[in-house]
C-alpha cells in the first residue's frame, strides 16, 4: 500500500479539492466515525413470556432456536427523526428531518437505516407497528373521494415483508391495510418451517405514499437464518439444506457477514416560495439553517418539457446512493484472503446500481488542477479507482440460493433486488466501491451516467500467493468437510464444488418442467405520455397481444383499487411472458417467487445465459439468470421475459407492480387474488390448458 506523509497527503487532498475530512479518510486509523459504515442494529426480539418493554427479555441465539420460543415479538415505531446526511459535493453534513423506523436500538450516526430483523423458519413474528407521525393533511381525501393514483396521505402507512413466503391475508403480509397516524397495529407473520434461509427486507407499502416513505428511510433488512443440513431420503431424494450451514468454518464460526442496505434518499431544501434550492449547476443544495425534507412528489420522477421526458429528477438532484444510511462511507476491518458474505439489498427508489470493487491507487490521481469537490471526485474515480475489478462470487439472488456460484466482476442491482456475494479481497489497501456505467436501456432512469463512487473498503493483513477463486474454493471445501454429514451428502457437496462451484444441495426450489404447467399469462408495462403539459402521464399494466406477430399492448390501464385484475388458482403452475412498451420497469409480485426460463432481446437473442459483453464491455443484465429464482426482475423495453411460478399454500389478495415506487404510486400496479379451485372467485378463462 502506498504511504503518504501528512504534508504530501494534505497537498494531494487540496489539489483534488477533497478537503480535510476526505484527507483524514485516506489513512485508515483516522477515518471519521461519522463516515464508517456499520451493520444495521439488530432488532431486539422478545419471547412470549417477556412482552415488549419488559426487562431482560432479549432473545439470545439459544432462545431463538428452541421450540419453546417459536413466537417472537417486536415493537417498531414510525416517526420523524432529525439527523444529518453527508453531501460529497459540498463536503457538508446537511441537516434533515425525515420519516424513519425506530426500534429500541438505532445507529446514531445513521438513523435512517432501520433495524435488522433476524428470524428462523417455524417462528411466528408478532410485529407491533406504531404510527407516531402527525395527522395527515386535512386535504387528504377519503378512499371514495380521491383519484387513487395521485400520491396522497403521506403520514398513513403499512408494512410489507418483501420476498417472504407468507400469507397475504388478515394481519399477515396484507398491503391492503392502512394504519392511520397515531394508530398501532400488530402484524402476525407465520414463517413456514420450510421457508428458505436468505436475504429479504421490509418496507412501507401503502399505495399513494410508498415512494415518499421508502425514500425517506423506511426500509430495513430482514434475514431468515437456517441451520438445516441437506439430507438424502431412503428413496434417494435430496432434501436441500440451508446455505448458512456451508458458510461456516471448521471452527464453527460463520464467515464474516456484511449487510449493505442501498438507499436513495432524495431530500431537498426549499426557498420561501417552496421551490427546491439549486446551485449554479442545478444540483440540489441546502444552506446553513436549512432542513432537508421529503414532502412532495416533485422530488421523484421524470422532468417533462413540452410533454417530452428530458431527464430524471434523481439525476438532476445530484444526490447519491447511500450505504447503510451514509453517503460515501468506509467499510472497515476487512482481512485480505478471508471469505466474507456480503448481503446487498437495493432499497432505493430511483437508480440502478452496477456495483464493482476496484483498488484505489492515489499515485495515479490527477492533481494538475484544483476544482470543486464534484469535479475532484470524478477525477479521482477516473484516475485512481482504476484497478482491475475484483471477482465477485454470487451465491443467491433475491434471497434464494443459486444452482451454482455465479462469477462476475460487477453485480447489477435494480430496485427491490438482493444479491448475496462471497468476497475475497486479495491484498491490503483501500478499494473503491464503484457504480459502473450502463447503457441507458439497462437503467431505471433510462440514461447513461459516468462511473460513480459509492464508498470505500479498507483491507488489512495479507493473503497467501493464490487467486481469489482458489481461496474461496478451499474455504468452502474445508467447511464442507467439517460441517456436512459424512457419506453421500458430504461426497455430493464436495463433488459439486469441484464441478464449477455448484450448490445444488442448498437450492430451495426445483426447476419447473414443461409437464407441470397448467396455464399461461402475459403482462406488459407501459407509460402513456400526455398530449399537453397540463396533463400527467398514465402508468399502466396490461397484457400482451401476439395476434399480429409482434407484441402489442392489450387491456393496458392504470391501477383500479376496487378491482381484482389477476385471479389465480391455488396450486396452479403457470408460465408468464413479460415485456415493456415504454422504458424499463422492475416487475415484482408478492407471495410466490418465480423462475427465470428465458430472456430474449428485441432481436430474439437469448441473453440470460453466459455473459456476452458488448463493445463497451457491458454484458446483458440478465447474464447467468436462466434457471434462477427471484421475486423481482427488471423488464427492459422490447425484451420478452418468460418466467414460471407455482401458487403454493396461500390464498388471498395481494399485488404485483413496478418497483420504481413512484410509478407504483401513480398506477403501475394490479391486484392479484389466489383462490381455491372451484371457488366463485376463481378465474379459469383463457389462462389454462
Amino acid at each position: 500500500m502506498i504511504r503518504f506523509t501528512p504534508r504530501r497527503l494534505y497537498g494531494l487532498a487540496a489539489a483534488l479539492g477533497l478537503g480535510l475530512a476526505s484527507l483524514a479518510a485516506f489513512t485508515a486509523p483516522q477515518i471519521p466515525a461519522s463516515r464508517i459504515a456499520r451493520e444495521p442494529p439488530a432488532a431486539i426480539l422478545r419471547d412470549a413470556s417477556h412482552k415488549p418493554g419488559g426487562p431482560d427479555s432479549r432473545l439470545n441465539s439459544d432462545h431463538q432456536t428452541s421450540e419453546a420460543n417459536n413466537e417472537v415479538f417486536y415493537d417498531l415505531a414510525v416517526r420523524y427523526v432529525d439527523g444529518t446526511l453527508y453531501n460529497p459535493d459540498t463536503e457538508q453534513h446537511d441537516v434533515v428531518r425525515l420519516r424513519a423506523y425506530q426500534g429500541e436500538v438505532s445507529e446514531p450516526q445513521a438513523p435512517y437505516m432501520a433495524p435488522k430483523v433476524e428470524l428462523r423458519p417455524g417462528q411466528t413474528f408478532h410485529l407491533t407497528l406504531r404510527n407516531e407521525l402527525p395527522a395527515d393533511d386535512p386535504s387528504c381525501p377519503t378512499s371514495s373521494q380521491r383519484d387513487h393514483n395521485v400520491p396522497h396521505c403521506f403520514n398513513s402507512t403499512n408494512m410489507h415483508t418483501h420476498g417472504l413466503w407468507v400469507s397475504p391475508s388478515g394481519n399477515s403480509d396484507n398491503v391492503m391495510l392502512r394504519i392511520a397516524p397515531q394508530n398501532s397495529f400488530q402484524y402476525e407473520y407465520h414463517i413456514p418451517a420450510d421457508h428458505p434461509a436468505g436475504t429479504f427486507w421490509y418496507h412501507s407499502h401503502l399505495h399513494g405514499s410508498t415512494a415518499l416513505q421508502i425514500s425517506s428511510g423506511m426500509a430495513g433488512p430482514l434475514i431468515i437464518r437456517g441451520d438445516r443440513l441437506p439430507k438424502i431420503e431412503a428413496d434417494g431424494t435430496l432434501v436441500p439444506g440451508d446455505i448458512d450451514t456451508l458458510l461456516t468454518g471448521p471452527n464453527g464460526k460463520p464467515f464474516r457477514e456484511r449487510t449493505l442496505l442501498l438507499q436513495q434518499i432524495a431530500y431537498a431544501c426549499r426557498d420561501q416560495d417552496g421551490n427546491i434550492k439549486k446551485d449554479a449547476e442545478d444540483k440540489w443544495v441546502c444552506d446553513e439553517g436549512d432542513i432537508g425534507t421529503i414532502e412532495n412528489y416533485d422530488q421523484f420522477g421524470v422532468l417533462l418539457v413540452d410533454s417530452t421526458p428530458i431527464n430524471t429528477v434523481w439525476n438532476l438532484s445530484g444526490r447519491r446512493t447511500a450505504i447503510n444510511g451514509l453517503v460515501e462511507p468506509y467499510v472497515v476491518d476487512a482481512k485480505a484472503g478471508a471469505v466474507e458474505r456480503w448481503r446487498l439489498i437495493h432499497a432505493g427508489v430511483r437508480d440502478t446500481v452496477r456495483l464493482s470493487f476496484r483498488k484505489l491507487n492515489l499515485a495515479k490521481a490527477d492533481t494538475s488542477a484544483p476544482g470543486k469537490s464534484r469535479q475532484a471526485r470524478q477525477r479521482l474515480i477516473e484516475k485512481a479507482c482504476t484497478g482491475e475489478p475484483l471477482m465477485q462470487f454470487a451465491i443467491a439472488g433475491d434471497g434464494l440460493t443459486r444452482e451454482a456460484v455465479s462469477q462476475r466482476d460487477s453485480t447489477m442491482l435494480q430496485p427491490g433486488y438482493r444479491e448475496d456475494l462471497l468476497m475475497v479481497f486479495p491484498e491490503p489497501g483501500t478499494y473503491c466501491i464503484i457504480d459502473e456505467s450502463l447503457r441507458p436501456e439497462q437503467t431505471v432512469n433510462n440514461e447513461s451516467y459516468p462511473r460513480e463512487l459509492l464508498g470505500y473498503v479498507e483491507v488489512k493483513g495479507s493473503m497467501p500467493g493464490q487467486n481469489t477463486e482458489t481461496a474461496l474454493r478451499q474455504a468452502l471445501e474445508a467447511a464442507a468437510k467439517a460441517r456436512m454429514p459424512r457419506g453421500k451428502i458430504r461426497d455430493r457437496v464436495l463433488a459439486d464444488l469441484a464441478d464449477g462451484l455448484k450448490l445444488s444441495a442448498f437450492t430451495p426450489h426445483a426447476t419447473i418442467t414443461d409437464d407441470a404447467l397448467t396455464g399461461e399469462r402475459t403482462l406488459s408495462f407501459r407509460i402513456v405520455l400526455p398530449n399537453s403539459p397540463d396533463q400527467a402521464p398514465s402508468f399502466e399494466v396490461g397484457k400482451i397481444d401476439f395476434s399480429s406477430g409482434a407484441p402489442a399492448p392489450l387491456d393496458s390501464a392504470p391501477y383500479d383499487h376496487e378491482q381484482i385484475q389477476r385471479q389465480l388458482e391455488l396450486d396452479a403452475v403457470e408460465e408468464w411472458k413479460l415485456t415493456s412498451f415504454a422504458f424499463g420497469h422492475p416487475f415484482h409480485i408478492h407471495v410466490n417467487p418465480f423462475q427465470i426460463v428465458s430472456v430474449k432481446d428485441p432481436q430474439g437473442n437469448e441473453v440470460s445465459g453466459a455473459p456476452v459483453p458488448d463493445a463497451d464491455g457491458i454484458p446483458s443484465q440478465y447474464a447467468n439468470m436462466q434457471g434462477s429464482w427471484r421475486d423481482t426482475v427488471f423488464v427492459e423495453e422490447g425484451h420478452l421475459i418468460t418466467i414460471r411460478s407455482h401458487y403454493r399454500r396461500y390464498t388471498g389478495d395481494f399485488v404485483l407492480h413496478c418497483h420504481i415506487l413512484d410509478h407504483e404510486d401513480r398506477g403501475m400496479m394490479q391486484n392479484v387474488r389466489i383462490s381455491q379451485l372451484g371457488s366463485e372467485n376463481s378465474d379459469t378463462s383463457e389462462h389454462h390448458h
